[in-house]
């Protein structure tokens, strides 16, 4: 039985707007690639509807709100170098959220085994969880470059969960976003809906468990 008497043994997590606040991280390695182009910078307000479903999308995203047209190589060529800020500076403006660490701690020490299932990419997932020092509470991280098809797809939940030697039954998925709650209600796990994050409408209209 797991605190609260809820039985769950195993607890699948997003990261950005769930663990950590990372969207003036994400803001400030955005902006790097927009005005290395001659664009405007994005506000905060801006960025923040901008994440969650992934980096390509967050950049495509980026030079549209600025009118900033670009080809699909362009885009590639952009996300290169949004990922190369990122990784020179994956932290200094990330925040863990307040009681994400004790719950954690209360988890693990309740026996839960616990994953990340993130749209962020492997190398900048892993690197923050290490930096901000997370990393050791999971099992397991898959990213959205690790799976061929990231959340809101429930394959990206499917394998993650078979990377932390759990299953379905028994699981459950930690989000703030329509993503999360998407890909829980494909997998058929029970979800959890944090009234915090980035997400796009009320929470409590996400139909979350």
């Amino acid at each position: 039985m797991t605190p609260e008497g809820i039985f769950f043994k195993a607890v699948i997590f997003d990261l950005d707007g769930t663990l950590i606040d990372s969207a003036p991280q994400v803001r400030a390695s955005v902006n790097k690639v927009l005005a290395g182009h001659g664009h405007r910078v994005l506000t905060n307000d801006e960025i923040i509807p901008l994440l969650g479903r992934g980096a390509r999308y967050t950049i495509e995203s980026a030079f549209a709100a600025v009118d900033g047209e670009k080809t699909v190589l362009e885009i590639d060529r952009c996300l290169e170098d949004y990922l190369s800020h990122y990784l020179d500076d994956p932290t200094s403006r990330t925040v863990i959220y307040p009681g994400v660490i004790e719950v954690l701690e209360k988890f693990h020490a309740a026996g839960m085994v616990m994953g990340v299932c993130t749209n962020k990419p492997s190398p900048t997932a892993g690197l923050v969880l290490e930096e901000l020092g997370l990393m050791r509470f999971f099992a397991a991280v898959k990213a959205a470059d690790d799976v061929a098809n990231p959340k809101p797809a429930a394959g990206h939940l499917f394998e993650t969960l078979a990377a932390m030697g759990a299953d379905a039954v028994h699981a459950v998925m930690v989000g703030d976003s329509e993503s999360d709650i998407a890909a829980a209600h494909g997998a058929r796990i029970a979800s959890v809906a944090v009234t915090y994050g980035y997400c796009k409408s009320d929470p409590a209209d996400l139909g979350a468990d």
